[in-house]
């Protein structure tokens, strides 16, 4: 995609968002009054996002972050990665590819580009800030962007650690580099096989707070994923869930994961899905925002 491209590309989501804000305000009142503070939390961190609602404080570190992530939006530099997720949407994977892991050669900024747009990743910070958690994991670390703005909310909340795990050690050098030149010491990158490193994390980092699904857009992997944290979620934990419209699969991992019984609120966005479990609230709620 060129220059030119990604401009009109930006411009059209930004006009698409704008007309989503108002709709999507008027639907935030839904999950305040008289519904869990929980959910009045989310309806908070949603809102900030919208209106790009920054404390001098939190804009600091934003503008840290999106310029290292505009130098490496310009980054040529080749690097090798061994990619053990499904691909692109449209590529058939096999489960012995997926097992083993498919070589791929991209320059830095074409994996920069394919990150999560600020938007979302503004929106993980947020959540951060509301919910504190002491213990965050992210699956899918890439060049750990979406991990900056997650430790750096722990940051700002004066408690927390992060540890995000990635299956590409090509990856996971650049991220480790970026965390230290963010000064960010609470984050850690695990570097392996989610499913060979995720087991040893859990038992390790017990009980976890807060935890972001990404790296793997597969209907089993993200059930497994989600069913092997369960014991280790705290009583009360955040789980988001990243593109759950990404295929058919992922709607119905989406759908099952929404209904197990520990889920208290889940929110789909379309885009991400997020599930608080609170072993103090009684009640299920769901709601519907679409933000894309």
């Amino acid at each position: 995609m060129n220059d030119i491209m990604r401009i009109i590309v930006k411009m059209i989501t930004a006009v698409t968002r704008t007309a989503l804000k108002f709709p999507a305000h008027r639907k935030l009142s839904h999950l305040r009054n008289p519904n869990p503070a929980d959910a009045a939390k989310l309806a908070n961190a949603i809102q900030d996002t919208l209106n790009n609602d920054l404390s001098p404080e939190e804009k600091q570190w934003i503008d840290k972050i999106g310029q290292l992530k505009k130098a490496l939006g310009h980054s040529a530099v080749q690097i090798s990665i061994r990619d053990y997720g499904t691909g692109g949407r449209h590529d058939k994977r096999t489960a012995g590819e997926m097992e083993n892991g498919v070589l791929i050669t991209k320059k830095v900024r074409q994996v920069c580009h394919e990150n999560q747009p600020y938007f979302w990743s503004l929106l993980l910070f947020k959540i951060i800030r509301e919910f504190k958690p002491s213990i965050g994991i992210e699956l899918g670390t890439s060049l750990g962007i979406s991990g900056a703005y997650q430790a750096s909310a722990q940051k700002l909340n004066k408690k927390g650690r992060f540890i995000t795990l990635e299956g590409a050690e090509s990856l996971a050098s650049i991220a480790r580099r970026n965390f230290q030149s963010l000064a960010l010491d609470n984050a850690h990158v695990v570097t392996g096989r989610f499913q060979d490193t995720l087991p040893g994390v859990l038992k390790e980092q017990g009980p976890i707070d807060y935890a972001f699904i990404d790296g793997h857009h597969d209907e089993g992997a993200t059930t497994a994923y989600f069913e092997q944290m369960l014991p280790h979620l705290s009583k009360k934990s955040v789980v988001i869930l990243d593109d759950i419209s990404w295929t058919a699969g992922m709607r119905r991992a989406w759908k099952k994961i929404k209904e197990n019984e520990r889920v208290k609120i889940a929110l789909d966005l379309k885009m991400i899905g997020i599930c608080v479990l609170d072993e103090t609230v009684e009640e299920k709620y769901e709601f519907r925002i679409p933000l894309v």
